[in-house]
């Protein structure tokens, strides 16, 4: 089977999130343990290329006159996968200091127009280049217009299937109905979106009218989707298409605490408390903590965003750091609020509050090596990595009931023989600053028991091996129409 994948994100080059992780382990599992062979198809941001020195080969030219300037694909070359990987250059669309947004976090304002132009340009690419794919994965709203193209250009012969895959479906790139025309989508298929839009067209819904089937991150994701989406044009659009939910996985060879990386010592689930404590007083020390191997440490490695209830994990720690009863190690950026809500709170907490807005792989494995907790208040969670992550560390996730947070983390308090985490009752600062409150005295109090959850967490069985098999089974369904 011969598969395309498109994406805006590829790991560890161009990544922002999960999306770029999933980019990069999935397809190539897919290739070299299921036989599915796999073309990526991202895009070419130039300041990146630069700053990391990457090699690249000119295979194809676009017509000028058809994108208005210079449009090449190339092929990443030395990238040490065995999948070939294809960035579409267009300086005008991609030459930006970031892959979605500005220095200061905002969306650049012609989201929806690169993105048309993104599968105006897979679709001449796939046509020109006289390739024939058996299915197209498309991910997230972005894919929306190549999916649509491509199903025009398929006619009667069902080739390629086309799967849409939603990691997040708040971010659905809405247009209006003038826009929905501008995008330079074929005729028939505009028109389809319209009628079907309910007066509110998005790129989303353009991708679920194209597609023969649709996946999220998670079964409980999936089902949060289908309820939220019921009686609008996205729920019409989904229900004939079903919705399977595959959680996402862990690389393995990256996030492994028996080989941490330079600033981290290794450890396995049978030293995990001697391995904890040690790597505790080196992220202390990292990151001008307070040297105290008795003050709960807590971990956040997430963009700063409402989504991910940032706020509520700011109103639960503060009174714990301002008291020095508590360390908060933070590494992502996001919203101008929270990082000024996070400076403020480093001013009044000195000692207790670490922030990096740069992701450094060796200062996150350090990060999650060394913190007894990680927190995800999450309002939404299609799958979520950093719980993942986390508990292959040993370090235990505080998370909210929604999507596959549900999935992954069993409660303690529900089931203290099974239980790899805490959850929050509601997204209410109480709530949250309750379940730290609990897993507090917990930490202090219970060290066998912490020592055993610690041993369950790190045995589970969340690598991309296992959400391999599930795709390649979708991925064979979706292909013969079953």
């Amino acid at each position: 089977m011969r598969c395309l994948y498109l994406c805006q994100e590829l790991a560890p080059y161009f990544v922002e999130g999960g999306l770029g992780q999933a980019a990069r382990a999935l397809p190539e599992l897919l290739h070299h343990h299921h036989g599915l062979d796999h073309t990526l198809l991202i895009p070419y941001y130039p300041r990146l290329v630069a700053q990391q020195d990457l090699r690249t080969e000119t295979v194809a030219t676009l017509p000028a006159a058809t994108f208005g300037g210079l449009v090449t694909v190339e092929r990443l070359l030395g990238h040490n996968g065995s999948c070939e990987v294809l960035l579409l250059r267009a300086d005008h669309w991609y030459d930006r200091e970031g892959i979605y947004r500005d220095g200061q976090y905002v969306e650049f304002p012609d989201a929806t127009e690169r993105a048309a132009f993104y599968g105006s340009a897979v679709a001449w690419w796939v046509r020109a280049s006289g390739r024939s794919y058996d299915l197209v994965h498309g991910n997230d709203w972005q894919s929306g217009p190549a999916l649509a193209h491509l199903r025009q250009m398929r006619g009667k012969g069902g080739q390629p299937a086309l799967l849409m895959n939603i990691h997040n479906g708040e971010y659905r790139g809405d247009v209006s109905p003038r826009q929905a025309e501008r995008m330079g989508l074929p005729k028939p298929f505009t028109a389809r979106l319209l009628s079907a839009a309910q007066g509110g067209p998005s790129l989303l819904l353009t991708g679920l009218l194209a597609a023969d089937a649709a996946t999220t991150g998670s079964p409980g994701y999936a089902r949060e989707l289908t309820e939220a989406f019921a009686g609008t044009a996205l729920g019409d659009a989904l229900e004939p298409l079903g919705m399977e939910g595959i959680v996402a996985g862990v690389d393995r060879k990256v996030w492994d605490p028996t080989s941490p990386g330079p600033l981290a010592v290794a450890y396995d689930g049978l030293g995990v408390t001697d391995g904890k404590r040690a790597n505790k007083f080196l992220l202390q020390r990292f990151a001008g903590l307070r040297t105290d191997p008795g003050i709960p440490l807590f971990a956040v490695c997430a963009r700063l965003v409402p989504d991910k209830g940032i706020d509520l994990v700011l109103a639960a720690l503060d009174p714990l750091l301002a008291s020095g009863r508590a360390q908060l190690a933070v590494i992502g950026t996001g919203d101008a609020e929270y990082l000024e809500l996070l400076a403020d709170l480093q001013d009044r907490a000195p000692g207790a509050v670490h922030h990096s807005p740069h992701f450094d792989q060796a200062h996150a494995c350090l990060v999650y090596a060394g913190a007894d907790f990680t927190l995800m208040p999450s309002r939404v969670e299609p799958c979520g990595l950093n719980q993942l992550i986390a508990m292959a560390y040993g370090t235990i996730p505080l998370v909210s009931a929604v999507g596959g947070l549900r999935d992954t983390v069993t409660d303690l308090v529900e089931d203290p023989a099974r239980g790899t985490g805490f959850r929050c009752a509601s997204l209410t600062p109480g709530a949250v600053g309750h379940t730290v409150d609990h897993a507090v005295r917990w930490l202090a109090e219970q060290s066998g028991e912490v020592e055993r959850t610690r041993q369950r967490a790190m045995a589970h069985d969340w690598s991309w091996e296992r959400t391999a098999r599930q795709t390649a089974r979708l991925y064979e369904r979706v292909v013969s129409g079953g």
